[in-house]
């Protein structure tokens, strides 16, 4: 819809009532956390959001983004199903990952909004709850071969018949949870929000009247897809591709490939997923609407910062999935860790293409940013808890990991989530209070962002000890345990990788009475290992499990990075020196500053040591004059060589070759291993690191992983260069 073909309205007024819109949006999310007692949505797991009448998103709240486009799906749908039969007082429920979902934790109420017998607009909400069944506490089931041992999935269906609750599917859903008294308070927060929110629609539509309220919604959903549209039309025309992994899936640490590509042309978007793997048969699937919701986040993210978050954003946007893949799966495959695996990944994709389209733009190059969220790393527990009472509970810490960096700043610390722009954490002791659990530390990770020019966000880890239960089960389901999803850009290296690590029988209780305090699960005495990606871990009193988040990767070459940034790093305790010495080549000083001759010297000595081990490297390089048709970023030249299309390497002016069909095949390349890019990274012996290196200067230009078994992929392929 075209901004023409909104009933017009004086822009005093328009902007009035979409703040007012906004306002009702934000106290419908507000509702939902002050009348749900559920540890998940007070740590922001939820989300509320206004549609349209005819279901398109109109104001998105600012918490779990992933269901935001996935909830406007579930609308459409209702609308499809029920037509004239929808009335006022409605709400319907639905949770199946199938249909208009994610997992079956995630639960989504959405209703229509009469005013003066018209639906006017919908409004929706939505929130993990804490448990509806399965095999597992919490309904995380990582064992799981098929979607029916993980839990009920509730079909489109009224929750609430024209005001009257159906109590019969309210009460099969609760039979079905082992938490029935959580799960029946949050399905009431979810029906107060609306009341709520509703009842502000109301008001604000007898104040300026219904039609004012349609034109507001239709005029700023036309807005942003004009807006959408302009930013399209100003990059080039092509295709970008990046790939990625599901590692494990619950049984083996089978690996996964995610494969997505981005057409882009004209003022439109295309998310191919072809070459994707088949559904899993284990843990880690996502269904279709899932990927559709993981691309929605993508692009709120990038453009989103630009323009109003509404159906606007995606409807230049389309996705081109197979059947059946691990980013499409079907029933009967299993689904529960849909939200953190397999559509995790897909948006780390998305957002990575995005990232190489908008490096050919000048006027765009800033919205660039690596993948986002590796991944949660998922601690479930649940059992028996100090009160002898049934107990489940989902940390969510996790959102403490590192954000990607850009062009122009350093990743954000400790709180780097696109997945839930305005998530938190519980306090600690709300934890302790109520679960059989006491934390050890929660604290940052020094060196886990990605180095970079600008470095990849640190994240955190946090380790959690049982007391006083010996019936304890903890659910772990993590991506990018031995693949790194955050990888960095233009030189950038990954983020540091996630893991757990449990020590069995430690002795910290006895400790603490003596007035010890550990600081390392090196410290614990019992038997250590390290937990798979994905398992079920059974745990008793004085058991104790490290989680360690994933985060993003950096910008640009790390031997560009500013050393005075360096050197205050490791004086305040985000870095370390041995770091800045190996992987920036800075030589910190014990009084916070650096010794710049012998930084110099240093990186020079990095720098050929890169060159001392390139492969596919030719025996001499021109430095040539030529016509730049494109720059991508600040690493690439497309240039024009009398009739030959060559890439260049920016810094340098070095010749690398013919464009061909991939930049990649041309340029020389080393493959470092994990530990010379950082302390915190590992990397699965089917895959390598490959840092692509400017033959005269020996500069980083790329660098991600490649599977050995796997093509190469395709950064870049323009249209108008075919």
């Amino acid at each position: 819809m075209s901004i023409t073909d909104a009933r017009t309205l004086d822009s005093i007024t328009y902007e009035v009532i979409r703040h007012r819109l906004w306002s009702i949006n934000d106290e419908g999310s507000t509702t939902i956390v002050h009348a749900s007692g559920s540890p998940v949505v007070h740590a922001t797991d939820y989300n509320f959001a206004i549609y349209a009448r005819n279901g398109d998103l109109a104001v998105s709240g600012v918490f779990y983004m992933l269901p935001i486009y996935t909830m406007q799906l579930f609308v459409k749908e209702v609308i499809s199903r029920f037509g004239d039969d929808i009335r006022a007082g409605d709400v319907f429920i639905t949770n199946d990952p199938f249909v208009a979902g994610i997992h079956q934790s995630d639960v989504q109420f959405v209703s229509p909004f009469f005013h003066e017998g018209e639906v006017r607009a919908w409004t929706g909400c939505m929130a993990h709850v804490m448990d509806l069944g399965g095999m597992n506490p919490g309904s995380w089931c990582p064992t799981a071969t098929e979607v029916y041992q993980e839990g009920i999935r509730v079909p489109i269906n009224r929750i609430v018949d024209a005001g009257k609750v159906n109590r019969a599917l309210w009460d099969t859903i609760l039979a079905n949870s082992r938490m029935p008294s959580m799960v029946a308070n949050d399905f009431s927060a979810f029906l107060s929000s609306h009341r709520v929110a509703q009842a502000r629609l109301e008001e604000t539509c007898r104040q300026y009247g219904g039609d004012a309220v349609l034109d507001t919604i239709e005029r700023t959903i036309a807005l942003t897809e004009d807006g959408m549209r302009y930013a399209l039309g100003r990059l080039p025309d092509g295709d970008f591709q990046t790939a990625g992994y599901i590692d494990h899936d619950g049984h083996a640490n089978n690996l996964y490939r995610v494969d997505c590509t981005l057409r882009k042309r004209g003022q439109e978007l295309v998310f191919d997923f072809a070459g994707s793997s088949p559904s899993i048969v284990g843990t880690g699937n996502a269904s279709r609407s899932a990927t559709y919701g993981a691309v929605g986040c993508a692009i709120l993210g990038v453009f989103g910062s630009a323009l109003q978050w509404n159906a606007g954003l995606m409807r230049p946007v389309s996705l081109e999935i197979p059947p059946n893949t691990c980013v499409s799966a079907e029933e009967p495959a299993p689904i529960s860790a849909g939200s953190v695996s397999g559509s995790w990944v897909a948006l780390s994709l998305a957002a990575g293409c995005l990232a190489k389209l908008l490096a050919f733009s000048s006027e765009y190059a800033d919205f660039a940013f690596g993948p986002p969220d590796g991944s949660w790393v998922l601690s479930q527990f649940g059992g028996l808890n100090q009160y002898g009472e049934p107990f489940a509970t989902m940390i969510m810490d996790s959102l403490g990991w590192g954000g990607p960096a850009f062009r122009h700043r350093d990743g954000v610390s400790a709180g780097g989530s696109l997945i839930i722009l305005g998530g938190g954490s519980n306090d600690v002791e709300l934890h302790e209070n109520h679960q059989p659990l006491l934390y050890l530390w929660r604290r940052e990770v020094k060196d886990s962002g990605g180095a970079g020019a600008h470095r990849g966000g640190n994240g955190i880890e946090f380790a959690l000890a049982v007391h006083d239960s010996d019936t304890v089960t903890a659910t772990c389901i993590a991506q990018g345990v031995v693949i790194p999803t955050g990888v960095g850009l233009f030189g950038g290296y990954p983020g540091g990788t996630s893991r757990y690590e449990l020590v069995s029988g430690a002795d910290w209780q006895a400790d603490m009475a003596a007035g010890a305090v550990h600081e390392q699960m090196r410290d614990l005495q019992g038997a250590h290992r390290i937990p798979s990606a994905k398992e079920t871990v059974p745990m008793t009193r004085g058991d104790v499990i490290n989680n360690v988040t994933q985060n993003g990767g950096g910008f640009g070459d790390p031997l560009e990075r500013d050393a005075a940034l360096v050197a205050a790093n490791v004086h305040e305790g985000s870095s370390d020196a041995a770091v800045a010495r190996d992987v920036y080549g800075v030589v910190v000083t014990g009084d916070g500053g650096y010794d710049a001759a012998a930084t110099e010297a240093r990186r020079d000595e990095l720098r050929r040591a890169r060159l001392a081990d390139l492969r596919n490297r030719r025996d001499h390089y021109e430095v040539r004059d030529l016509e730049i048709l494109h720059r991508w970023g600040d690493v690439l030249n497309v240039c024009r060589d009398g009739e030959e299309i060559v890439v260049q390497a920016a810094g340098s002016g070095a010749v690398l070759g013919p464009l061909g069909s991939n930049w990649r095949e041309t340029a020389p390349y080393r493959v470092p291993a994990a530990a010379e890019l950082g302390p915190q990274l590992v990397l699965d012996e089917r895959l390598e690191f490959r840092q692509y290196i400017d033959p005269l200067t020996g500069r980083s230009l790329w660098l991600d992983f490649q599977h050995l078994e796997a093509p190469l992929t395709v950064d870049f392929r323009l249209t108008e260069l075919e």
